[in-house]
C-alpha cells in the first residue's frame, strides 16, 4: 500500500498506534500480507484468542483507539470476528498499527513526507525514543503512554479496559510513597 492509497479517519488524519516490538511468541503475531506495515501490532492471531488474558494488551490498545464499550465488543466476540476483520475495520477507519523494532523507517517516511495529516501514539519506551529523532512536521501530532503490556496494568490503564473483563492492579499513588514513605 503506498501512501497515496493511506485511509484517513473522518477528521482527515491518518492514525498509527507504535509499539515496541513483535509479540515473543511466533504464533501469537498476526500477519498480514497486504498490510502497510511489518504487521500489524498489538492484534493476536486467531489461534491464540482462545485465552481471553492473551488479549489484554489488544483490549488496551482497541480502548484507546475505539473507547471501552467498543473494545470490549471485539474482545468479547473477538473469536467469530477474527483477526482480519478487525485489522479492515481498523483501517477503513485510517487507523494503522506498527512496531517500532520492525517499522521505524517506514513510520519516518510517511512522517517526513509531509502531505498526511498524522497522528502517531507512541506505546512505550523504545516507541517514545525513536521517535524524538524524527524531523518536527506541523502535520504530525504526538502522544505518548507507557507500553500496556501484560505485565503494566496498573490503574492509569483502567480508562482504557473494558470493564469487567481483566483484573486491575491499584498501586500507590507517587503522591502516597511521598507522603508516607519518602524521608522527610
Amino acid at each position: 500500500m503506498s501512501n497515496e492509497q493511506l485511509q484517513t479517519g473522518k477528521d482527515g488524519y491518518i492514525r498509527i498506534v507504535v509499539g515496541q516490538s513483535p509479540y515473543k511468541s511466533a504464533d501469537k503475531r498476526y500477519n498480514q500480507e497486504d498490510y502497510l506495515f511489518t504487521r500489524p501490532a498489538f492484534i493476536v492471531s486467531d489461534k491464540k484468542a482462545e485465552n481471553i488474558q492473551d488479549l489484554r494488551t489488544m483490549a488496551i490498545v482497541l480502548g484507546m483507539i475505539f473507547g471501552k464499550e467498543k473494545a470490549k465488543e471485539y474482545i468479547i466476540n473477538y473469536k467469530s470476528i477474527g483477526a482480519a476483520e478487525l485489522v479492515n475495520d481498523l483501517t477503513r477507519n485510517g487507523i494503522y498499527l506498527a512496531n517500532i523494532e520492525d517499522d521505524k523507517e517506514k513510520i519516518q517516511d510517511l512522517v517526513a513526507c509531509g502531505n498526511k495529516k498524522v497522528k502517531l501514539l507512541l506505546l512505550g519506551s523504545d516507541a517514545i525514543d525513536a521517535v524524538k529523532n524524527f524531523p518536527k512536521k506541523d502535520n504530525v501530532e504526538i502522544y505518548e503512554f507507557p507500553h500496556p503490556s501484560r505485565h503494566n496494568l496498573p490503574a492509569f490503564f483502567k480508562a482504557f479496559i473494558p470493564d469487567g473483563l481483566f483484573e486491575i492492579r491499584d498501586y500507590s499513588s507517587s503522591d502516597s510513597i511521598k507522603k508516607g514513605f519518602t524521608i522527610q
